[in-house]
């Protein structure tokens, strides 16, 4: 059995007053991994292997294990992964 993860822990509605508190949120507010992952759909996994390469979203290290994120820099992370047909898609 496999271990679960906050964002498995939450409930739906828990995830959706997460979600709204990003979107109502200032552009210079901190957001949690999770946080960030529930708001673009992506996954914790690739959040952490993306800090590890550096070609993810900037973050700020908290102490020694808290990670996070600034609103104003995960909008614009996935701003520039616009593309406009599925021929120029190489993954993000």
């Amino acid at each position: 059995m496999s271990r679960l993860t906050k964002l498995d822990r939450m409930t739906p509605e828990e995830k959706l007053i997460e979600t709204s508190r990003f979107w109502s949120s200032p552009m210079n507010a901190y957001f949690p991994p999770e946080t960030i992952a529930l708001v673009f759909n992506v996954s914790l996994s690739w959040l952490q292997l993306k800090r590890c390469t550096g070609s993810g979203i900037q973050f700020t290290k908290v102490g020694s294990r808290k990670i996070r994120y600034q609103k104003e820099d995960a909008l614009e992370f996935f701003d520039q992964k616009k593309i406009q047909n599925t021929t120029m898609y190489s993954g993000l």
